[in-house]
């Protein structure tokens, strides 16, 4: 009776633009599959972008306390005065005389941490 054809974040509700992608991806889809309010979709994201910035922060926290604990607590202290990224191939060339089973998850949790930052940077960019 109804055909909705797809849509796109431009033929999307007005507030799509404030969302991250990953938000405006879920809301298309939620639009598509079941029928919500508005106001209901917005609270799904609203819980959804809250639960994966909690998520981050407790990864974040964590690789910290690794770091700390293996003794890398330089690392640690440059991610919370927000000075990162850092260069992981200096990192490499700084340790490369450690064994590969503490330098592999030095090098792991060091790129999440640089991916946490990033997107730091970018919600701070996108919601100011």
């Amino acid at each position: 009776m109804f055909s909705q054809g797809p849509r796109t974040p431009a033929s999307g509700c007005y507030y799509l633009n404030s969302m991250t992608p990953e938000g405006q991806e879920m809301y298309l889809r939620f639009d598509q599959t079941a029928r919500r309010s508005p106001y209901r979709m917005s609270r799904i994201l609203a819980r959804h972008q809250l639960v994966t910035k909690i998520q981050q922060e407790i990864e974040a926290k964590e690789a910290c306390d690794w770091l700390r604990a293996a003794g890398f607590p330089q690392y640690a202290q440059l991610y919370e005065d927000s000075q990162f990224p850092i260069n992981i191939v200096a990192v490499k060339n700084d340790h490369e005389f450690l064994e590969k089973d503490l330098v592999e998850p030095l090098y792991r949790l060091l790129r999440l941490l640089k991916i946490n930052h990033r997107l730091d940077l970018y919600k701070q960019s996108m919601f100011g």
